[in-house]
């Protein structure tokens, strides 16, 4: 029981004495502890490394900055083949050509930095970015993309599906259509891809990575999506069929 008694002072103050059987002992004990009371908190955790933090992803890092670098002096250039046309200082097919080629580079840049890009969570592409990077372009692309999309679109979805879309035109060198559709995936949401072509050239092995397959030992930089895009879907693929003449991809 606690006794509080008012003592006499000691050292020219009063105050009040506390005495209580097992308190001081107790008091003192828990003093002596804190340290090692609070070394859990001052001390980082062995297992608990920098390793368990998320790490940035290098390669998109990358793709982010060449895409952000290149697509400045491919503007300039595609300004400046303007200007010639509009003053009428040049003229011809070789000026034509320029224009179709710079065209076309700044498709494939913006192709590029969806699907090579960092996509970070949160981030949205707009759909007229989309319908850019898709569209076939004055060079006519190879593969014609029926993806009626009005609104942004989350970029990681949209990576995933310009992936899928790479790994079609990595199928279809001579042509094809492709189809996109929102539904029929795994999450609410996903994707649904459906593509045909007179001629294919599908590789099993690279397609077996999106079901979960290992690597290819010569896995080359022209197939490098299949690889990404196995990454960013983990497996989790509803439906991949594959004919002479149709893809059907559903994630």
């Amino acid at each position: 029981m606690l006794d509080c008694t008012w003592p006499v002072p000691q050292s020219g103050r009063s105050g009040w004495r506390t005495r209580s059987p097992g308190l001081n002992s107790a008091a003192n004990s828990l003093i002596f502890r804190l340290p090692d009371l609070a070394r859990p908190c001052m001390t980082p955790d062995p297992s608990s490394t920098a390793t368990d933090q998320p790490q940035p992803d290098l390669v998109a890092l990358v793709g982010s900055r060449m895409a952000h670098d290149l697509n400045n002096p491919i503007g300039a250039i595609a300004n400046g083949v303007e200007l010639l046309a509009l003053t009428g200082e040049a003229q011809g097919p070789e000026l034509a050509l320029i224009s179709e080629s710079v065209e076309n580079a700044r498709r494939r840049i913006k192709a590029f930095r969806i699907a090579f890009g960092h996509a970070a969570p949160g981030q949205s592409v707009s759909a007229r970015e989309i319908a850019e990077a898709t569209a076939p372009g004055p060079g006519g692309r190879r593969l014609v993309v029926d993806w009626p999309l009005t609104t942004d679109l989350p970029r990681r979805d949209a990576r995933r599906v310009m992936l899928a879309l790479m790994c079609l035109e990595s199928a279809m060198p001579w042509g094809g259509r492709a189809e996109v559709r929102a539904g029929g995936g795994t999450d609410a949401g996903g994707w649904q891809i459906m593509a045909e072509a007179e001629r294919m050239q599908t590789d099993p092995g690279l397609w077996a990575m999106l079901e979960g397959g290992p690597v290819p030992a010569g896995l080359t930089a022209n197939t490098v999506h299949f690889a990404l895009l196995a990454r960013d879907l983990g497996g989790r693929v509803t439906r991949l069929e594959t004919t002479a003449t149709t893809v059907s991809l559903a994630f």
